[in-house]
């Protein structure tokens, strides 16, 4: 297809003229009369986008049916009326409509036909600033407000882009038109059909990479081997942190699921890696699991853990400031210049195991403010390997994943480092939690005047019993949620 946009008429079939051509020439057999083609063709395969009628559906939706049909001016102010009012999320002005118009008008003599001009009319409205960014509408505010509160249609859009990450639909919209948006009970109405549309798909993916900072894994490099990253496996730890969510989310789970739980959702391959039976097939399904396999959770996810490697060995100091970062967000401090690498040529240091080369590098002064913060964290992951499988031994010793957090408290492993979550920091994880989906929503950093507000969320959240649906519900009814 040629990715030139032709400016012809949508008729009964495509035109020719938006196919590229291919001509197979001739040559001529010098000692003959006979001439054979230049390039002999095995077969031909086409592909084309196939409708059950012409024109589509997305042809019909923008030249919409009209008893003006007739009169071009009429029907082309009826097309751009609706179009801005769809792409810019707020029925136009008057006068927007009328500039857009007189566009239409300038253009219809020297375009082909009506739907040509209509066309260009169309592109520039998707050139506004009012489609290409969210603009508060600072008509709607009122001086004596320090929050302006949004707009029914800023609302729509805040909403529609939180959960659908796209525009408003007409449902959205006709609340928005009625005023009857900001009712409560209409929002939860609107938020559980919303999560229930497969649109909502974009958010659980969304908001589950950019939380838990995945990019990584977009740069792993798949292996061959029955012991390798194959491509099966690696694009299943892509999906498992989404699967999960999505998972919680339908059965409004608890919050602290994340830190851990007796189930995990994975499919065929992921299980074969964590040495789980009885799950077949592609599809991600929930799994009831013993506590003694050490998964559940986010802490154990094979993608999670492999992204926070070396490639060859696991990575405490990653790990941890993954950890700290995003699920506590309580980051750790950038470390100071000039710090001294672990010098692996040293034969003392190169037999000391991996937790103890971590204890020395922290031994230096510069390193200590950082990394006792970060170590105790990273060491009790130990357990996992590279590619988050779970080892007894490492070179034949016996692997040594406690540690002692900078509280005095001790860690026993993973298991430890859950308890701990759990029972200790559960506060911190569900504030961080709402934290980081407050800022999804909203599109911007959280900052000191937004504290307030997420403590009122995330108060609401601990007394409702820790529901990660019951978290967007209260996001999306909180002032923070509804004013600028």
């Amino acid at each position: 297809r040629n990715t030139y946009r032709g400016k012809t008429q949508l008729g009964d079939q495509p035109s020719p003229s938006e196919y590229i051509r291919f001509t197979n020439s001739t040559i001529a057999n010098e000692d003959s009369d006979t001439q054979s083609p230049a390039i002999l063709i095995d077969y031909v395969e086409v592909t084309a986008p196939v409708y059950d009628d012409w024109p589509p559906p997305s042809h019909r939706r923008i030249f919409i049916e009209s008893e003006n049909a007739h009169d071009e001016s009429t029907y082309a102010r009826e097309i751009i009326a609706a179009f801005m009012s769809r792409a810019w999320r707020r029925p136009p002005t008057p006068g927007d409509i009328d500039r857009k118009l007189q566009l239409f008008q300038r253009l219809r003599p020297s375009s082909n036909d009506f739907q040509e001009a209509i066309v260009e009319v169309l592109a520039g409205v998707l050139t506004s600033p009012k489609f290409l960014y969210v603009l508060p509408g600072q008509q709607d505010a009122r001086r004596d407000q320090v929050q302006p509160q949004l707009s029914q249609y800023e609302l729509a859009t805040r909403l529609s882009l939180f959960l659908w990450c796209s525009l408003p639909d007409e449902t959205l919209l006709s609340l928005a038109s009625a005023g009857r948006l900001k009712d409560h009970e209409v929002l939860r109405e609107q938020v559980d059909r919303m999560l229930a549309d497969s649109r909502a798909t974009r958010f659980t993916r969304h908001f589950v990479q950019q939380w838990l900072k995945m990019q990584p894994l977009e740069f792993l490099i798949p292996t061959r081997g029955d012991d390798g990253l194959d491509e099966a496996l690696l694009e299943s730890m892509k999906q498992e942190p989404i699967a999960l969510f999505a998972n919680m989310l339908r059965h409004d789970s608890s919050v602290l699921d994340f830190i851990d739980s007796d189930y995990v959702v994975v499919n065929e391959r992921l299980a074969k890696h964590y040495g789980i039976s009885g799950v077949q097939g592609n599809q991600f399904r929930r799994a009831s699991i013993p506590a003694e396999l050490n998964r559940g959770g986010l802490l154990t996810q094979a993608g999670l853990l492999t992204m926070n490697s070396d490639g060859k060995d696991s990575h405490p100091i990653k790990r941890g400031v993954w950890l700290l970062t995003n699920l506590l967000n309580d980051p750790p401090p950038p470390p100071p210049p000039a710090v001294p690498q672990i010098d692996l040529s040293d034969p003392e240091i190169a037999k000391l195991t991996l937790k103890e080369r971590i204890e020395d590098h922290r031994d230096h002064a510069a390193c200590l403010s950082c990394h006792q913060k970060i170590d105790p964290w990273g060491i009790a992951f130990e357990n996992y390997d590279a590619m988050g499988r779970w080892r007894d031994q490492i070179d034949g010793e016996f692997v040594d994943a406690s540690s002692v957090l900078p509280s005095k408290t001790s860690l026993e492993g993973i298991k430890g480092l859950k308890e701990h979550l759990v029972h200790q920091r559960q506060e911190e994880f569900v504030r961080a939690t709402v934290e980081k989906m407050t800022s999804f929503a909203l599109g911007r950093q959280l900052d000191f005047a937004d504290r307030t507000g997420v403590r009122d969320i995330t108060r609401q959240v601990r007394e409702s019993g820790d529901g990660i649906k019951t978290m967007v519900m209260c996001l999306v009814t909180s002032d923070l949620f509804q004013t600028r």
